[in-house]
């Protein structure tokens, strides 16, 4: 693909590395992230199916599909978990109480990967990289900065991630508060949040995880989002990843914009 810029930080087994989003209206999403973030796209070729980057500074930070006609899914951003191989991926997440949904299926020569779901019920994806090891920018303004799964069913999805992706798990809950942790991956950096939807949640808000972007300062980010078509959710709020808020697009799906908390 021409003007890809391919060089990636280095992703771990079970690592973050890559999220998409799945819209039925593909051009008014372009038009808002690349308002937000400026983002530019970049549509691959047969070999790739078609599918679509989006292009922070010529490096590769996410993609985008449009969303089959009446498809019972609704519109999101995936989590993709990087893997070794995506068939002993495949086994272990139906062994262990996920589902995958259809088979491996190749991106040309950048990855292969399918979508799964876990024992909780929140989607995700599996990527095991060709040439597209994962995002090319982590923690630049535009780029992916942090991922969180939020469950209904913490104790046994924590338990499938552990056995699946060989997350290790550090405890950050508060006293009174929901339960939470910081995932690990197998050379001990953090990876993602997990956080538990408690009886407090509204019953409608389904698992799911939460794609959060970084940005120099939440406030003007927020107010760009917000004029052009996002809705707020949460926030603005100082959380234990940094200063953020949740959002959803123009389709409903949801998303953070973070500054990270680098230290």
């Amino acid at each position: 693909m021409p003007d890809l810029n391919l060089t990636v930080p280095d992703y771990p087994y079970g690592a973050p590395c890559w999220v998409d989003l799945l819209v039925s209206d593909v051009e008014r999403a372009q038009s808002f992230y690349s308002g937000l973030f400026g983002w530019r796209w970049l549509a691959g070729d047969a070999a790739t199916g078609g599918y679509t980057m989006a292009l922070l500074d010529g490096h590769p930070v996410a993609g985008i599909s449009r969303k089959p006609v009446g498809a019972p899914i609704a519109s999101q951003w995936t989590t993709y978990l990087r893997v070794g191989q995506i068939e002993v991926a495949e086994a272990a997440i139906n062994a262990h109480g996920g589902r995958t949904l259809g088979r491996p299926v190749p991106i040309g020569a950048l990855a292969r990967t399918f979508i799964a779901l876990d024992p909780g019920g929140a989607y995700f994806g599996v990527w095991e990289p060709g040439d597209l090891p994962g995002s090319g920018l982590l923690d630049e303004p535009g780029s992916l900065t942090w991922n969180e799964l939020l469950t209904r069913d913490y104790d046994r999805v924590q338990d499938f991630q552990l056995r699946v992706f060989g997350h290790e798990f550090t405890d950050e809950t508060e006293n009174g508060g929901p339960r939470w942790a910081t995932a690990h991956t197998g050379d001990g950096n953090p990876a993602y949040g997990l956080a538990e939807i408690d009886d407090e949640w509204p019953r409608e808000i389904p698992p799911h995880w939460v794609a959060s972007f970084a940005t120099n300062s939440v406030v003007p980010s927020l107010a760009k989002a917000l004029d052009l078509g996002a809705t707020l959710i949460q926030g603005p709020f100082d959380g234990p990843y940094g200063v953020g808020a949740v959002l959803s697009g123009p389709e409903g799906e949801v998303f953070s914009i973070l500054v990270p908390d680098l230290d």
